[in-house]
């Protein structure tokens, strides 16, 4: 039914529960499971030069990479058990448009996420990842609540 199967991770409970769920739906399927995290883009107002506010917007960018490879150690680590044929995957962009378009160019069967991250407050004001996923994505979302 599944062959392969994404799951994006922002490091909040409804993500580790989707991972879950995720890795439990491989298992039945033999399925391949992609655990991705996007690094949202600093404001392109934030001053990149070489001057002290450059240097800290490269040990924000690092510290945010670091973040980052954090969640999907946590991540990988946590679905071990499983015993599932897994990759981790880290990318910077706009969430939303970052996991629809590793869906439409990695050929994914659905996308497992949860329903609200990290962002849970500014989702109610602007509309959550998993709403923009969900209405944008080329294959089946399935939503864990």
């Amino acid at each position: 039914m599944y062959c392969k199967i994404l799951v994006p991770v922002d490091g909040s409970h409804r993500s580790a529960m989707a991972a879950e769920h995720a890795a439990k739906l491989a298992v039945l399927c033999k399925a391949h499971l992609t655990v991705l995290h996007v690094v949202p883009p600093l404001p392109p107002y934030v001053n990149r030069y070489e001057d002290r506010l450059g240097e800290v917007y490269r040990k924000v960018q690092e510290q945010m990479e670091e973040n980052g490879a954090e969640i999907l150690n946590r991540t990988r680590e946590e679905l071990a058990k499983y015993n599932v044929d897994l990759e981790t995957k880290a990318i910077w962009g706009n969430p939303a448009d970052e996991i629809c378009r590793e869906a439409r160019e990695g050929r994914y069967d659905p996308i497992v996420m949860g329903s609200r991250g990290l962002g849970e407050i500014r989702g109610y004001l602007m509309g959550s990842v998993s709403n923009r996923v969900v209405r944008h994505a080329s294959c089946p979302v399935l939503i864990v609540r």
